[in-house]
């Protein structure tokens, strides 16, 4: 088996191709995890601050019975 440098700089090249491929793949994956987590972060403060809001409505509502 003959592998000459040209051979060795061809392999480094495909495998440093790959894992720039699976970086990218990861950080895709990471940024679309991440933006759902903050979508639903916020919208468990948006109902969060309704859910108070109405629990105020209905306790001023028992005071005035």
């Amino acid at each position: 088996m003959n592998i000459n440098n040209e051979d060795i700089a061809r392999q480094h090249v495909l495998d440093l191709r790959q894992e720039l491929e699976r970086c990218r793949m990861a950080t895709k994956l990471r940024s679309k995890r991440n933006q759902a987590a903050n979508t639903a972060m916020t919208a468990r403060t948006v109902d969060g601050k309704w859910k108070s809001l109405l629990n105020t409505i209905i306790m001023m509502g028992r005071r005035m019975l």
